[in-house]
């Protein structure tokens, strides 16, 4: 969506609405994916996105859409608490929190 409809740090919300009842549909899921990196790119350029609970919790919601989850239940639920507890953040609590690494924008 862009940025007018969607206000930064809504990737957290996003990731837990595609998995809490459960989205899908791939696209969907997808295109949710994008709109996070390109809010992630944005706002905090030095943001890994292997390290984004975000990603990763959209990323396993994808694969079990499409059959191919076989995942740790445990990083599951580690990334969801996370994006729980960010979502409640302000902004600029939230992007004081984001790891970096190599995969950043």
């Amino acid at each position: 969506m862009s940025d007018s409809k969607h206000s930064r740090g809504s990737r957290f919300r996003d990731a837990l609405a595609i998995v809490d009842p459960g989205a899908s549909n791939a696209s969907g899921i997808a295109l949710s994916m994008a709109e996070a990196c390109r809010e992630m790119c944005e706002h905090v350029p030095t943001a890994s996105f292997a390290h984004d609970p975000t990603i990763r919790l959209m990323v396993y919601q994808l694969a079990s859409v499409v059959g191919v989850a076989d995942y740790a239940i445990a990083r599951y639920t580690t990334d969801e608490a996370a994006c729980i507890g960010l979502s409640r953040l302000t902004q600029a609590e939230a992007l004081r929190t984001q790891l970096t690494n190599d995969d950043s924008c």
